[in-house]
């Protein structure tokens, strides 16, 4: 049964709304309720007609405002259980950083217990990020995708948020071949389906996620536009109700939903069919009352097999091999007075000279004065009275050989364009390793 990924918060009954009057008689419940069909009737009519009335440029402006809601009312389905994980995750650093202030004398013990506390950083990290990844507001944008290592990354985040009765498994081809999609839509369009899912399992079941390579002959015959050679086949598919022919023709209708009001719009599955759409792809639906649901998308696959994904960088990868002889000055800026200080710390400790700055306005000034003295800045993306990339450009403008690294939670299409261009030096994702932000001095120090 379709499963809407948007749920309300009702707040009928709070301070918020003036007293209930009392219960009117059933002919006049009647009445009302025949008039509220009869405007929901107009209303839709209504707005289907002002859709069918607006430009292409409008549409799609729509269609971009009604993915970015979804995937916001997606993080909202997930939040208690991501809640729980990141508290048992700050539970563990707590207890750990509290037995090595027991056991300072240990060294042993104390290297042990800052792995543990290392390795439990790193899950926050990992799902800090793919939040951001599901979340972010970004234009379409077709790259080389990785599907098996996507469908991976989201299964592990499901696997810590959902019920410990909804069994997840991947049965993935480890043979087929990159395409050329946007990755963060097709996140999200998947995250949707395996929500569905999951509402459809109240009582538990299996969410099975599979990948394979499916002929565009063999599609043709359902999709008439289906002119690719080869296409990806991803399968979504759950032991949950099931859905009646009637509803099944119907599940992609935009509002369409077997929900109560307050628990769904019906938008969830429609933006999920659009997402496809816009990838070139197709999707449709197979489904039986009792027997579950298993949602099919198929993805063109590039003539020219796509180069494998660009792997993440880790502290291991990024390490220097040996210790550099380090005489230049740096700008370091940062609003969060502890990473600021460890940071600086750690850099004097690799023989830098290190200056500092709190918001952006203060780094432009403190490069001011030592202008011709700073070799690389440092900058951290979401500074006050300027942001990190602001400040720069600023920078740039009295030192043009200035260096320039940027670090944030994630990286942004503007600042992701000025690395390619060349216009910054680097950027590192928040939280980071200090060693992974050594190797991206060094490398901008090489390049001068």
């Amino acid at each position: 049964m379709h499963r809407s990924l948007f749920n309300s918060n009702d707040l009928i009954g709070s301070s918020y709304f003036p007293q209930r009057p009392s219960s009117p008689p059933d002919n006049q419940l009647q009445q009302l309720n025949n008039e509220l069909d009869r405007h929901v009737t107009v209303s839709t009519r209504d707005l289907h007609e002002a859709i069918a009335d607006l430009t292409l440029e409008e549409r799609e402006r729509l269609q971009a405002q009604l993915r970015q809601s979804q995937k916001m009312a997606s993080i909202g389905t997930l939040a208690g259980g991501l809640v729980h994980d990141f508290n048992n995750l700050l539970q563990v650093i707590q207890g750990y950083a509290s037995l090595i202030m027991e056991r300072p004398d240990d060294p042993a013990s104390v290297i042990e217990i800052c792995k543990v506390i290392l390795r439990t950083a790193n899950q926050g990290a990992a799902l800090a990020r793919q939040l951001l990844t599901i979340a972010r507001k970004s234009e379409p944008k077709h790259d080389t995708t990785d599907l098996n290592g996507l469908l991976r990354g989201l299964t592990k985040l499901l696997s810590e948020v959902f019920p410990e009765k909804v069994t997840i498994a991947l049965d993935l081809d480890a043979k087929i071949p990159n395409v050329m999609a946007d990755a963060n839509q097709i996140n999200q369009a998947l995250l949707n389906l395996c929500v569905n899912a999951r509402d459809a399992m109240a009582d538990g079941g299996n969410l099975l996620l599979r990948t394979r390579t499916v002929s565009g002959a063999e599609l043709r015959g359902r999709f008439c536009d289906a002119n690719a050679e080869r296409y990806m086949w991803i399968s979504v598919a759950d032991t949950g109700l099931g859905m009646e022919e009637e509803i099944r023709r119907r599940v992609f209708e935009p509002f369409f939903t077997t929900k109560e009001p307050e628990h769904g719009t019906g938008l969830g599955l429609s933006v999920t069919y659009e997402i496809v759409k816009n990838q070139n792809g197709f999707i449709d639906v197979t489904s039986e009352p009792g027997h579950g649901s298993t949602f099919h998308i198929y993805l063109p696959i590039p003539k020219e097999p796509a180069a494998l994904a660009e792997v993440t960088e880790t502290f291991e990868d990024t390490k220097p091999d040996r210790r550099a002889e380090h005489i230049e000055t740096l700008l370091f800026v940062e609003d969060q007075p502890r990473q600021l200080q460890l940071m600086q710390s750690f850099l004097k400790g690799e023989g830098f000279t290190v200056l500092t700055a709190r918001d952006g306005a203060e780094a432009v000034e403190v490069h001011r004065r030592f202008k011709d003295e700073i070799a690389v800045v440092i900058l951290d993306l979401g500074l006050a009275e300027l942001n990190g990339w602001e400040a720069f450009q600023m920078m740039k403008q009295l030192n043009p050989q200035l260096k320039g690294i940027l670090a944030s939670g994630y990286l942004s299409p503007e600042v992701d364009s000025q690395v390619a261009r060349g216009a910054l030096s680097g950027f590192v994702k928040k939280p980071y390793q200090p060693g992974e932000l050594l190797a991206k001095i060094e490398s901008a120090i090489r390049s001068a």
